[in-house]
């Protein structure tokens, strides 16, 4: 079993969304992403915690962004009940049978995501 964990100042995601728009979605996020992320009431704080879900994840399968993974080699998503999922769009970058739990959480000045990984 493996853990990652990553926290994200909002401040700095507003800065870069301000300055960059969609072009800045685009580069980490994919297209069911972003569409998540602007049906959000708290816009910015929807994109940080998925930028820091990412990185948990990649932080728990030991790769880092290299390696074949990339930011969209996997989604963050959500289920109907509104809890978060990791959704593989590139099945190579993880063990068949590998379990992926994650949790997200942000306020005023932070988001921060943990991620388990277990079955790699």
């Amino acid at each position: 079993m493996d853990v990652g964990v990553d926290i994200v100042d909002l401040d700095r995601i507003a800065s870069l969304y301000s300055r960059y728009g969609m072009k800045f979605l685009q580069r980490f996020l994919s297209e069911a992403e972003i569409a998540l992320c602007l049906h959000k009431p708290q816009v910015v704080a929807s994109i940080a915690g998925r930028f820091a879900a990412k990185e948990a994840v990649v932080k728990a399968l030991g790769t880092g962004f290299s390696d074949g993974v990339h930011w969209k080699s996997f989604e963050i998503l959500n289920d109907e009940r509104g809890r978060p999922f990791v959704q593989p769009a590139d099945a190579s970058c993880f063990s068949p049978g590998c379990s992926i739990k994650i949790s997200i959480a942000h306020d005023h000045h932070a988001a921060v995501a943990m991620a388990l990984i277990d079955g790699l």
